[in-house]
């Protein structure tokens, strides 16, 4: 098996923004999200989950607080690997690369947060140490800047052009659904 799910960023400040109304694009992301983990799990394809911790006491994102912690439904099951970073790239701060190599996972599928910020930056890095990268257009979130200029939508589909330019394969829910579905699942 050479794939493996990325789950980037997937925490309590996530839905805390959501619940403050900051706009955010799209509105059915995290449950796309949610299906896109039951499909991964059910296929056997490792799920690895990449979590942003800031060294700075009092952030939201120190360990400390409860909105660095995983939004419910996204909490790593027994022998899913945790990466914490403390940069905009799981690559940058982590192991992740080391481990894919390790375990001969040469595919990523990308989801989380945020779609602008650390989903890309991601991405980029994986392409950029040869990793075949896939992002699901409609899995990832994307919030409006501070002052609502420009949009969730203008910054999704802005990030999403330029990754789909040189850096990743984009595709929706629903078309990796049935690529996954065309793959013999590996037994166990």
């Amino acid at each position: 098996m050479t794939t493996a799910l990325l789950i980037v960023d997937m925490q309590n400040f996530v839905t805390d923004r959501i619940n403050q109304g900051v706009e955010m694009f799209p509105h059915n992301a995290i449950d796309n999200m949610r299906t896109i983990l039951e499909i991964v799990r059910n296929s056997m394809i490792p799920v690895i989950h990449i979590r942003h911790h800031s060294t700075e006491e009092g952030s939201l994102l120190h360990h400390s607080s409860p909105l660095s912690q995983p939004v419910k439904g996204f909490e790593e099951k027994q022998g899913e690997p945790v990466f914490v970073k403390n940069t905009s790239s799981a690559f940058s701060s982590t192991g992740l690369l080391t481990y894919l190599k390790d375990h001969q996972l040469s595919t990523c599928i990308v989801i989380g947060a945020v779609a602008g910020f650390c989903v890309t930056s991601t991405i980029r890095a994986g392409a950029d140490a040869g990793l075949k990268m896939t992002v699901i257009q409609d899995a990832v979130i994307s919030f409006a800047l501070k002052d609502g200029e420009p949009g969730a939508k203008t910054i999704l589909d802005v990030t999403l052009a330029l990754l789909a330019a040189d850096f990743a394969t984009v595709v929706t829910t629903k078309e990796l659904n049935e690529q996954l579905s065309k793959k013999p699942k590996p037994r166990p």
